[in-house]
């Protein structure tokens, strides 16, 4: 993928409250750059809101897609780690090794996907079905989860009712349906919503959508010239990194978080049979 700091933007850093030029003297540039600092601090929920919308009306060429976290996964380097699943370290040491067999996983839980769901696009696209099965948390594939809901995604930032946390705002070009691929930012996004039938709750509920870079790693010979699990970082996209502190008292402010009953909704039709998938990968 592309970037951000090819361009100027208008951007929160820890250096200032206001938005200001991310080209200006001194101003911490897009994306790797700002995911490197600290993160510009917001305590409360409505100023956190007029910041987002700062940054939407200033940025009208993009479109914001959030992402929150409990903690900010830091890199050696001092980069926040906002990788697909499937890129990041493993455990065992053996980057290369751990590759494979993760991409063979996938391909795996592809198959009973397409033999579970008798659904046109699952059949016939494949960023679809890594869609799905990103979004379910079966395997881990190429994309990373994201949602356009500021809700949504402040809801797993402060998870367990959590004090502080991460929102990270990503910037992409404006979407055009269910797939919207980018050649001058050389990603895709897939807005699940617009694939899953209304049964399909979670998605809807979640407002969720999954960014993979354009055109996609699907194997690990041809991931990122061969370096391992190094590259795909979402932090180059990165807009605006907020720590959020004292977020107990949002209360006070209107903000409610999500309950997990309806971020994850036992009654999706889709559970049972992605469960299922999940459960079959495991044990191969």
């Amino acid at each position: 993928m592309n970037p951000l700091a090819l361009d100027v933007y208008m951007v929160f850093g820890d250096e200032s409250g206001e938005v200001v030029n991310a080209d200006a003297p001194g101003v911490t540039k897009p994306g790797l750059p700002l995911s490197a600092r600290p993160g510009h601090e917001v305590s409360s929920y409505r100023e956190l809101l007029k910041k987002i919308a700062a940054l939407s009306y200033h940025n009208s060429r993009f479109r914001l897609l959030f992402r929150g976290q409990t903690r900010d996964h830091v890199r050696p380097g001092g980069h926040s780690s906002l990788y697909p699943s499937i890129f990041r370290p493993s455990r065992s040491g053996d980057r290369r090794g751990e590759l494979k067999a993760r991409f063979a996983a996938l391909r795996v839980a592809e198959e009973l996907l397409k033999q579970g769901l008798s659904v046109r696009d699952v059949h016939r696209d494949q960023i679809v079905r890594w869609a799905i099965l990103q979004h379910y948390e079966v395997v881990p594939t190429p994309l990373l989860d994201v949602t356009r809901s500021i809700q949504a995604a402040l809801s797993f930032a402060l998870a367990g009712e959590s004090d502080e946390g991460y929102l990270f705002v990503l910037a992409f070009p404006h979407l055009t349906g269910p797939v919207s691929v980018s050649i001058e930012s050389l990603t895709q996004v897939i807005d699940l919503s617009q694939v899953c039938p209304p049964a399909v709750l979670r998605p809807h509920f979640q407002e969720g959508l999954l960014v993979g870079d354009y055109p996609v790693v699907d194997n690990a010979e041809s991931s990122h010239g061969g370096k391992g699990m190094i590259g795909n970082n979402f932090a180059c996209r990165l807009l605006g990194k907020f720590r959020l502190t004292t977020c107990s008292r949002w209360a006070n402010e209107g903000f409610l978080a999500t309950r997990n009953d309806i971020l994850f909704p036992a009654e999706d039709e889709w559970l049972p049979i992605v469960n299922a998938i999940k459960n079959k990968v495991r044990t191969q």
